[in-house]
């Protein structure tokens, strides 16, 4: 009998080193295998299913035989598909498969112009057009610090980021309603209050 390890989902909170640190030593101990899922293939799945009527399927890691999924969603296999992920094969998915790319907040600003670059470029060579692959990047991180917890509650800064996402190459941010509450908005109503007042800004400095 041959043992594989189930990847953890979990090991991604920690980053690329740590997932290779693991992968070595799953392999040092003796496992046969890592169990990956095979995003690629599931990106593949999901689009035959969302649009054809019946789907005939072998690969590597998925196999289907005469199935059908109903309901469909309303836009078939046409229904957005963003990647979410940083590093080589998160690039390459999102410009070969991907609709958009979920860039979250990376090291620095030319590590943002550099990953954008990397999607674009795997795109042009899947023979797609690269500035129809949607870019969202994060506004910040998560609240962690103080510094951090205190960011939504100055509007300059915020406008200033997200002009400078912009200018970066995205066209999507989002605004993270949890770090909103956490820099004052205490209540669902503050909350809707401040997002209206963010929105205005926002909107007016971005188009």
């Amino acid at each position: 009998m041959k043992l594989a390890v189930e990847f953890p989902s979990v090991a991604f909170r920690e980053g690329p080193e740590k997932i290779i640190e693991l992968a070595k030593a799953v392999e040092e101990i003796g496992y046969d295998e890592l169990a990956v899922f095979d995003t690629d293939e599931a990106i593949q799945l999901l689009r035959a299913y969302w649009g054809d009527e019946k789907v005939d399927f072998t690969g590597k890691h998925y196999n289907a035989d005469a199935i059908a999924m109903e309901p469909k969603p309303p836009q078939g296999a046409t229904l957005p598909i963003w990647v979410g992920g940083y590093g080589p094969a998160a690039f390459r998915r999102a410009g070969q498969l991907g609709d958009g790319w979920m860039g979250g907040t990376m090291p620095t600003d030319s590590d943002s112009t550099d990953a954008i670059a990397e999607v674009r470029r795997y795109a042009e060579e899947a023979g797609r057009d690269p500035n129809e692959v949607g870019i969202q990047l994060m506004l910040a991180p998560p609240p962690r610090d103080k510094q951090g917890k205190t960011f939504y509650a100055d509007h300059n800064r915020v406008v200033a980021r997200a002009e400078a996402i912009q200018n970066l190459g995205a066209q999507w941010t989002a605004v993270n309603a949890t770090a909103v509450f956490q820099a004052g908005a205490r209540s669902v109503a503050a909350m809707i209050d401040e997002l209206g007042v963010l929105y205005g800004r926002l909107r007016a400095a971005l188009g």
